[in-house]
């Protein structure tokens, strides 16, 4: 099928939805469901062939694609989610980020959304991940610290991050403290002294998050043993 389209209309989707259904791979739906927890319809595409899927719209008038809003399983959701990160004008992709998350429906659906955040969007970027994480969603709560992950390398946007992670006091669902887990863990990887002090001046964390963030960095190849041990220690101390 001819994916590099000038337009996209309605006449499209049913021939494209028999397109993705030739990659279809039944034997391994089981697993696959049990894995990313899914309700939705499941093709099991290969992630090579979605992302190739992907980037041949992406070679065309891929907003006119967008427009069609094709959400008729697991694997065209993630094509959707993987081509709104493309659009240039945050203010654009946020309209149509808006749409995606009415229909983001697991952890990764969350996690393939990559942004481009560069310097001059960063306060764009904390004002959605701000209003994301009031959201009574789970996943867009999660979304809401993913944001943040892909900030984490600047030491500037440390005190947005810590301030979030002390709002999470009393978060209970399991997708949304994965990601906060990993978000600290992210952050002592990045700025060590500044996050351990921040560990050691905080014993109110959230302590499912904490045991998360000490877990993901004992089994991180960036950390040596002395300090994973050190690490361990923390922990203890913490709680």
């Amino acid at each position: 099928m001819n994916l590099i389209k000038e337009q996209w209309t309605n006449c499209d989707i049913v021939p494209f939805l028999e397109y993705l259904s030739t990659f279809q791979q039944t034997d391994k739906e089981t697993w696959a469901r049990k894995i990313l927890n899914t309700k939705l319809k499941l093709l099991v595409i290969p992630t090579k062939v979605i992302y190739e899927i992907k980037n041949q719209i992406l070679l065309g008038n891929y907003i006119s694609y967008l427009d069609l809003e094709i959400f008729d399983h697991y694997e065209a959701i993630v094509i959707y989610g993987g081509l709104l990160t493309k659009i240039p004008d945050f203010h654009v992709m946020v309209r149509y980020l808006s749409k995606y998350l009415n229909v983001m429906e697991n952890w990764a659906h969350c996690d393939i959304l990559s942004f481009p955040i560069k310097p001059h969007l960063y306060q764009d970027y904390l004002r959605l991940s701000l209003e994301y994480s009031k959201d009574q969603r789970p996943f867009v709560r999660r979304l809401s610290l993913m944001i943040l992950f892909q900030m984490g390398k600047d030491k500037a946007v440390l005190p947005v991050i810590y301030e979030r992670l002390l709002e999470l006091k009393e978060e209970q669902e399991y997708y949304v403290i994965m990601m906060a887990g990993w978000l600290l863990c992210e952050c002592i990887i990045q700025h060590k002294a500044e996050t351990l002090s921040f560990l050691i001046s905080h014993k109110e964390l959230n302590k499912k998050i904490v045991n998360k963030a000490i877990q993901k960095c004992r089994e991180s190849r960036r950390f040596t043993q002395e300090e994973k041990e050190e690490l361990l220690m923390l922990k203890k101390n913490l709680f």
